[in-house]
């Protein structure tokens, strides 16, 4: 039987920017389904509206070449570029070999996601001494893959990777905003629509690398990304290599590769914007590729080899583990994206499903606490991240529906009992487990940690599902259906606060989650202490406030009268107060977010002018006053 009220109608989005669709267990349509939340934020993007610079203006700094600020915050291939006139143009890019040497060392040892399937290595390496030999010579669409490889291994490099003459920040860059526009020229030049070979390779390692470019999700991506399954399904990826006798073995396998590849950008970069899966179940029955290193394949090989004993990491065992988890969530997504409501029995179904694929990963690869992961590489500590979350968000796709929903056989104000307590309790869980993982990352990224050098697959993709936790946790605590576990989404929402606070100079994103956790702390009732917690995770800025630019009286969603003011900075940071008060409180409260962007990143430190503001703000406009610091302590008071 449909489970009746069970909507996935998702969320409408109106704005002067346009209108805007997202599916109901997208974190945006969960803050949306609070209220007063929703209006909080409706208000400010009325304002961001008002107080955005013209187009003009914002890039009137904006070259023609293909590098200019517009160039960067758009998709070239989607946008356009400078057309060269052919393919030697594109090779006085091309740096001396030895650097070019580095990069694609750097591009198969770490970006794994890609270069499992972009190439297979005996066959490149073959390739690409014969492109030595004769530059000129190669086709428009393998240089093309090149400057891919390269543009990524530059994403993916350290400090301690620069090569000679590629020493500032801001030269590497500009190197990659080169080799990104040498990318998308190869595309247009090799007319990427045709099937050509390397086309579908490049065009996925493009995608990949506007991708890593972007601190939010960005729509283009989507749009791009559906050029690549387009393109995919054209040149046969979706059908699996044994239907199709003249495919060699090694062309099969890497074609195997390739697809599981485009099955995980679909579920990620779907989900991500909101949207429902472009490929379903039974649009395709590739196989998953088999446990093989790339050594054990090549051009004679006649017949595919068995797979090796998945006790042992090879090029492909984190592709066939993703794969696993990726099958299910795909049948998650269609099932949830359904406009037909569905039975619960069918819910339960697919989570014995998503649990039996959980079970059925490689040993290796299971999740290990960090503490027990001290022998391995940081390769295969992600790995394993990525895996974890990726349960996770099953898990959260699938049973985010019945977290609120009131059983016909239930009475109306009780919520932990059959037949959806199971269901909540694991939407919870899982919530929690995503924020557990947040902070591992949060944490052994930093320089000294396990995973420093890997820090560069923090992407949108891990923090849109982080969002969609805190999201999910922040509505719990909201309405007050903690399920028992109020002290544990307290906890994780104070940590995940901190983080979210040191990513919103770089991330609106983050920004918005971290100002929600703020407001639903405080009308939970924190005290400024158990906002912060520990005072060893707490993060000072080092400004100057010069003036309040903006001032807005308004009566908040709660009821609440309050003041949002706007500060400038000296280095360009936007400082934002908001005052609170409360008709059932005497005393107003402050709600403080501020942050400042020097050169990308938060400058923590002190400084005596934020506590002269901030006292003569209370002197001038408050008589009591209870304080929330979002993102600021140590402060003597």
């Amino acid at each position: 039987t449909p489970v009746s009220g069970l909507s996935d109608a998702g969320s409408m989005r109106f704005s002067g920017a346009g209108a805007y669709y997202i599916v109901s267990d997208h974190w945006a349509a969960i803050l949306d389904s609070i209220a007063d939340l929703k209006a909080h934020f409706d208000r400010e993007e009325d304002i961001r509206l008002v107080t955005t610079l013209p187009e003009a203006s914002r890039y009137q700094d904006a070259s023609n070449d293909g590098l200019g600020s517009r160039d960067m915050k758009h998709a070239l291939l989607l946008y356009g570029c400078p057309r060269p006139n052919s393919g030697a143009d594109i090779l006085t890019s091309l740096p001396p070999r030895p650097v070019v040497d580095r990069y694609i060392s750097r591009f198969f040892s770490r970006v794994d996601l890609v270069a499992t399937s972009a190439a297979h290595g005996p066959t490149f390496l073959r390739e690409y001494e014969m492109f030595w030999t004769d530059p000129e010579g190669t086709p428009i669409m393998w240089l093309g893959l090149l400057f891919s490889m390269m543009c990524l291994a530059l994403l993916a490099s350290d400090s301690s990777d620069a090569s000679p003459g590629v020493e500032t920040y801001q030269q590497q860059t500009h190197q990659i905003g080169l080799y990104r526009l040498r990318v998308v020229q190869c595309l247009v030049l090799g007319e990427y629509t045709n099937p050509s070979p390397y086309v579908l390779e490049t065009m996925h390692n493009y995608v990949y690398i506007e991708f890593i470019m972007r601190s939010d999700a960005y729509e283009d991506i989507w749009f791009l990304h559906g050029l690549t399954v387009s393109l995919a399904r054209r040149m046969g990826y979706h059908r699996d290599p044994r239907h199709f006798p003249h495919i060699s073995p090694l062309q099969g396998e890497m074609r195997r590769r390739l697809w599981s590849t485009v099955l995980l950008s679909d579920i990620l970069i779907s989900g991500q914007m909101g949207m429902p899966c472009m490929i379903c179940d039974e649009q395709y029955d590739t196989t998953e590729p088999r446990n093989l290193n790339d050594a054990d394949l090549n051009d004679d090989t006649k017949e595919l080899p068995a797979g090796r004993p998945e006790t042992e990491i090879t090029t492909t065992l984190g592709l066939i583990a993703r794969r696993r988890l990726l099958t299910v969530l795909s049948t998650i997504s269609t099932l949830t994206a359904a406009v037909k409501p569905h039975s619960y029995k069918e819910t339960l179904r697919i989570d014995a499903a998503l649990n039996e694929a959980e079970a059925s990963l490689p040993q290796p690869l299971r999740m290990r606490s960090m503490a027990a992961s001290v022998m391995d590489t940081a390769q295969t500590i992600i790995s394993r991240i990525f895996l974890r979350h990726l349960y996770y968000k099953g898990q959260i796709m699938l049973h985010r529906g019945y977290l609120f929903l009131q059983s016909e056989l239930s009475p109306p104000d009780t919520i932990a009992i059959e037949p959806y307590a199971y269901s909540r309790q694991i939407c919870v869980n899982a919530s929690l487990g995503c924020l557990e993982l947040q902070d591992i990352l949060d944490k052994e990224a930093c320089p000294g940690g396990q995973l420093h050098t890997m820090r560069w697959r923090v992407t949108s993709i891990l923090n849109h599902h982080f969002l969609t936790a805190t999201m999910i946790l922040c509505s719990l605590l909201y309405r007050r259906q903690t399920l028992g576990r109020e002290e544990d989404i307290l906890a994780a929402l104070r940590r995940s606060r901190m983080i979210w606070m040191r990513r919103s100079a770089i991330s609106c994103e983050a920004k918005k989650a971290a100002e929600t956790v703020s407001i639903v702390l405080a009308r939970a009732g924190e005290g400024r202490g158990a906002i912060f917690g520990s005072s060893e995770e707490q993060v000072v800025p080092d400004f100057l406030p010069l003036s309040v630019a903006m001032g807005d009286d308004s009566v908040s969603p709660f009821g609440i009268e309050h003041i949002s003011s706007y500060m400038d900075g000296p280095s360009g940071g936007t400082y934002f107060v908001t005052t609170y008060h409360s008709p059932t409180n005497e005393a107003p409260y402050i709600l403080l977010t501020a942050f400042q962007l020097t050169y990308g990143h938060l400058m923590p430190g002190k400084s005596p002018h934020f506590l002269d503001m901030l006292l003569n703000l209370l002197e001038s406009s408050l008589t009591a006053t209870n304080l929330y610091l979002v993102g600021f302590n140590n402060i003597e008071w």
